[in-house]
């Protein structure tokens, strides 16, 4: 009894010391550590995975942004290929058509027909 006692005191010794230079503190980022993470971000995609380095893409800027930036964290999103597709275009503003018009492109006629019809209220005294 006395044995398997001593026999375990010494493997848990063991595994303790040999875990020990493994075992080290993390440093951590205050910034990252406090940052805002919104619910659903994961729904956009962060931009450093794409690669900005080719673009012209300027670092100095982004330190002037990060501090007047509404997150705690800097992030960067793009706009998906699928919400820029041609057939999501919207109408002109100033077309008079309405931003959910199928095809406001192709549509012909008048934008918006004016009819002085009668109704209850006007009883047709226009």
């Amino acid at each position: 009894m006395v044995s398997s006692l001593c026999l375990h005191l010494q493997i848990t010794l063991c595994v303790l010391l040999l875990s020990l230079p493994r075992a080290h503190v993390a440093v951590v980022d205050p910034v990252t550590e406090l940052s805002l993470n919104l619910a659903g971000g994961e729904m956009y995609d962060d931009v450093d995975d794409i690669g900005m380095e080719d673009s012209g893409y300027d670092g100095d800027v982004t330190a002037a942004v990060g501090r007047r930036s509404l997150f705690w964290q800097r992030m960067r999103y793009y706009i998906s290929y699928g919400a820029l597709s041609a057939n999501r275009v919207p109408c002109p503003p100033r077309s008079g058509r309405s931003y959910y018009t199928h095809d406001c492109w192709r549509a012909s006629g008048p934008v918006r027909p004016y009819t002085r019809g009668c109704s209850a209220i006007t009883r047709c005294r226009r």
